[in-house]
C-alpha cells in the first residue's frame, strides 16, 4: 500500500485541527507497513469515545461508557457467545472462560472449576483466592459502596474454597440462572494479591485482572491506554496497545476516522452514517443493542404523583414517530421490559403503553389535571439522541395540554439532583432472563430509581422476591408477566425505544460489536487485514 495524494488531502481537509496531524500520519504510516519503534509488529488500535468513566473498578463503572474498558481488563468465569446467538435469535449460548466448568451440585451450591495456568496482569496465577476476592462481602455485601455488586451477586451466602482451582458458590436461595450471571455484568474476576496489597480502592485506579489488556495509563476525562497482556491465556492480543481517547463531538470523531487518526469511533447518530459511505477505507455499522432508553418519573413530585397522569403521559407519545426521528427506520421498540431471548418467559402479544392520545386526555381529566407544567431533565451528550427525543416529546405532550419544560445538565450527578419530574435512563438486558435485565436491575428494590426514592412499590418488590425464589418455568413466567402488569399499572416510567450503537471503523480492522457496550478485543474477535 502507498500513501496517495488523496490520503494526504484527507488528512489536511477532513476538518481536523493541525495538531492532530502527527497522530493521523502515524496511523496511515502503520497501515502502509511502516513499523513504530521496537520489534513488535502489531499495530496500535486507536479508539475515539464520547467519554470515559471516573473509575476503573468494574462494579462502579457498569454503564455505556464504562463497560468498554472493563471487558478489556477483566475476564469472567463464563462468556456469552454473541456470534452464535446472532445466528440463532432467541437463544443464549454460554462458553467456558476462566472457568472450565460450572455445575450445580445441590439446590444452593454451584461448583466452579478454574482454568489452570492463567496469568493475571501482576504475574500471579489465577486461583480460588481471586474468585473469593471478587465476591467478597466488601464488594457485593449489604455495605458495599458499589450497589451493582449487591444487585447482581448479593444473594451469595458463602464463597467456599475447595482447593486452589475449585470454588463453591453458595446462595441463600436457589438460583436457576447462575451460569448466566457468571457470563455477565459483575462477574469480572479481580486479582486477590492486588486487592490485598492496595485495599478495596485498588481497582479504581490500578486494576488487575486476567483480561487481554492491562492498564498502562489513565488520565481522567482524557485518555485510557492499555497494553497487550502478552501472557493472555487465549494467546497474544492482535494489537500491542489500545489508546482510547475522549472526543466529545461526534463530528470530530468522524473526521478523525476519515483522516486515519482513529481506527474505531463510537456513538454516532444514524443520520451520520452516510458521511462515511463515500470512502473506500472506512465504514459505518449499526448494531441493535440489548438496551432500551426509558423515561422515569419522580413520583414524589406533585406534577406526576398520580399514576393516571403518568399513564397519560406515556400514552401521549407516538413511539413510531419518535423512534424514526431519533434512529431512522432501523429503530425498534420492545413490547415492555422483555426480549425474545427470555424464551418461554416472553409474551409476544403484550402491548406496552401504545400511542393513544384520546386515552391520555381521558386519564388527565379523571385525575383532575389542572395544567401544571412538567420538568424533564436530560444530560447533554450522554444518551444518544436524548436532546432530540426531549424536544419531540415536548411537542407531543403539548398536544394533550401538558406543558413540558426541558432542562439540560452536564452529568449524571446533576441529573439526579432534586427538582425534576422526569428523567431519561437506560436499561440493559444484562443476560437473557428477567433477573438480568429490565424489571429487576433497573426497577427493583436495589435499583437507583428505588434507592434514591424516585419510586417504590411494595407490590412490585414482593413480586420480585417471588420471582427470585421461583424455580419452575411456568411459575417464573406467571410471576414475571404479573410484574410487567404492575409496572404498566403504576407507570413509574416507560420504554421509549431500543438503542442502536452506530460506530465507524477502518475496514482493515476486523472486529464485531456485540449487542451490549462491550469492547471485546480478544484474539478471536479482533484482527487486522
Amino acid at each position: 500500500m502507498t500513501i496517495t495524494r488523496r490520503d494526504l488531502l484527507r488528512l489536511i481537509g477532513a476538518g481536523t485541527a493541525t495538531a492532530a496531524l502527527p497522530g493521523a500520519f502515524s496511523s496511515v504510516a502503520q497501515a502502509a507497513g511502516i513499523q513504530a519503534a521496537g520489534n513488535d509488529p502489531r499495530p496500535v488500535l486507536r479508539i475515539a469515545v464520547q467519554a470515559l468513566p471516573a473509575s476503573l473498578e468494574p462494579l462502579e463503572t457498569i454503564s455505556n461508557i464504562g463497560l468498554r474498558q472493563t471487558t478489556c481488563l477483566f475476564d469472567s468465569p463464563l462468556r456469552r457467545d454473541f456470534k452464535a446467538e446472532a445466528a440463532t435469535p432467541g437463544t443464549a449460548k454460554i462458553d467456558p472462560q476462566l472457568a472450565t466448568a460450572v455445575t450445580r451440585i445441590d439446590d444452593l451450591t454451584w461448583r466452579m472449576t478454574l482454568r489452570p495456568g492463567v496469568t493475571l496482569h501482576d504475574g500471579s496465577t489465577l486461583s480460588a483466592a481471586d474468585v473469593a476476592a471478587t465476591f467478597a462481602p466488601g464488594r457485593i455485601g449489604p455495605d458495599t459502596p458499589w450497589p451493582e455488586g449487591r444487585i447482581l451477586f448479593g444473594h451469595l451466602a458463602e464463597v467456599r474454597t475447595v482447593d486452589a482451582l475449585t470454588v463453591d458458590l453458595v446462595t441463600r436461595n436457589p438460583d436457576p440462572v447462575m451460569p448466566q450471571r457468571l457470563a455477565a455484568y459483575g462477574a469480572w474476576i479481580v486479582g486477590a494479591q492486588a486487592m490485598a496489597a492496595g485495599g478495596p480502592e485498588t481497582m479504581r485506579t490500578a486494576p488487575v485482572g486476567a483480561g487481554p489488556y492491562k492498564l498502562a495509563e489513565f488520565v481522567r476525562d482524557t485518555r485510557l491506554v492499555l497494553s497487550s497482556h502478552d501472557d493472555y491465556w487465549m494467546g497474544r492480543p492482535a494489537a500491542r496497545e489500545v489508546r482510547i481517547e475522549v472526543v466529545p463531538e461526534a463530528a470530530t470523531r468522524i473526521a478523525g476516522l476519515i483522516s486515519g487518526e482513529y481506527d474505531i469511533v463510537t456513538n454516532l447518530l444514524p443520520d451520520q452514517m452516510p458521511q462515511l459511505d463515500g470512502y473506500d477505507d472506512v465504514e459505518a455499522v449499526a448494531v441493535p443493542l440489548d438496551l432500551v432508553h426509558m423515561l422515569f418519573y419522580d413520583t414524589r413530585r406533585p406534577a406526576v404523583a398520580d399514576a393516571r397522569i403518568r399513564q397519560a403521559l406515556n400514552h401521549a407519545i407516538d413511539y413510531d414517530a419518535l423512534g424514526r426521528a431519533v434512529w431512522g427506520e432501523r429503530f425498534s421498540r420492545p413490547n415492555g421490559l422483555q426480549t425474545p431471548a427470555f424464551g418461554p418467559l416472553y409474551d409476544a402479544d403484550r402491548r406496552h403503553f401504545p400511542f393513544d392520545p384520546a386515552r391520555a386526555k381521558a386519564l388527565l381529566a379523571e385525575a383532575g389535571y389542572g395544567g401544571t407544567p412538567v420538568r424533564m431533565r436530560l444530560i447533554s451528550g450522554y444518551y444518544v439522541g436524548a436532546e432530540a427525543a426531549g424536544q419531540i416529546i415536548q411537542a407531543m405532550w403539548a398536544q394533550i395540554g401538558v406543558p413540558l419544560e426541558l432542562e439540560f445538565v452536564e452529568s449524571m450527578k446533576q441529573a439526579l439532583e432534586p427538582g425534576a419530574d422526569v428523567r431519561m435512563i437506560s436499561a440493559a438486558f444484562r443476560f437473557p432472563d428477567p433477573l438480568g435485565g429490565g424489571v429487576v436491575p433497573a426497577w427493583g428494590p436495589d435499583s437507583a430509581v428505588q434507592k434514591r426514592g424516585f419510586w417504590s412499590s411494595d407490590r412490585f418488590n414482593a413480586g420480585i422476591a417471588e420471582l427470585r425464589a421461583a424455580q419452575e418455568t411456568a411459575d417464573r413466567r406467571r410471576i414475571f408477566q404479573h410484574l410487567l402488569d404492575l409496572f404498566d399499572e403504576e407507570a413509574p416510567g416507560v420504554v421509549l425505544y431500543g438503542v442502536n450503537e452506530v460506530y465507524g471503523k477502518r475496514r482493515p480492522v476486523n472486529w464485531t460489536h456485540y449487542p451490549l457496550y462491550y469492547l471485546d478485543l480478544r484474539p478471536d474477535n479482533l484482527s487486522f487485514a
